[in-house]
């Protein structure tokens, strides 16, 4: 017969002992799972972070640790990495606009593209002079990039990325960017120039 003083005087440390020997001899049970479950459920996304912001966090931790390991050589592998991946992402926009019958051209280039921008940037679309420009003002990856304080690898991203990306979908468009976030700017400013 179990002691009620003895229960009683149980304080919440305690509690918590008996709770993980009792998860180490009956393993994870479903009523483990369902306060995992209320949990989350009870938490939300309070403490979740943008899959681009983790991938933001990815690129600066291995920028960081490449850099510091090979300095300027290393800068120069980052650099060429992020070009490959831009050019290559460029490519694979094109293959799906040219497997619909259409023109390479920017319009196609937005219609078909492979990132949604809508959930990662906050930005203002405007024509000028016959142009496409993008005005940026809360950028995920940014973000991503303060949260852990490595802006400065978060930088070697945002300098080569677009045109590359642009580069490898029709090396004939042309981008311009005169201003990105990382760089400590107010806002990103993509200019695709189109008009001659």
């Amino acid at each position: 017969m179990v002691n009620i003083v003895k229960l009683l005087r149980f304080k919440s440390k305690d509690l918590k002992v008996l709770r993980k020997i009792t998860e180490r001899r009956e393993g994870f049970t479903n009523d483990d799972l369902m306060e995992v479950l209320n949990g989350q459920t009870e938490v939300g996304s309070k403490y979740k972070s943008h899959f681009f912001a983790m991938f933001a966090q990815l690129f600066c931790t291995i920028a960081e640790v490449i850099i510091s390991e090979f300095a300027d050589k290393g800068r120069e592998a980052m650099v060429n990495a992020v070009k490959k991946y831009g050019e290559e992402r460029g490519r694979r926009i094109a293959e799906i606009v040219k497997s619909q019958g259409k023109e390479l051209n920017l319009k196609n280039f937005f219609i078909y593209s492979d990132l949604d921008a809508k959930s990662t940037l906050k930005y203002t679309p405007k024509i000028v002079d016959g142009n496409l420009e993008i005005v940026g003002r809360d950028c995920v990856f940014c973000n991503g990039c303060k949260e852990w304080e490595k802006v400065e690898y978060g930088q070697i991203y945002c300098e080569y990325i677009d045109t590359s990306i642009l580069k490898g979908y029709n090396p004939n468009l042309k981008i311009e960017v005169p201003s990105t976030l990382t760089k400590g700017n107010k806002r990103c400013v993509l200019r695709y120039l189109v008009q001659e």
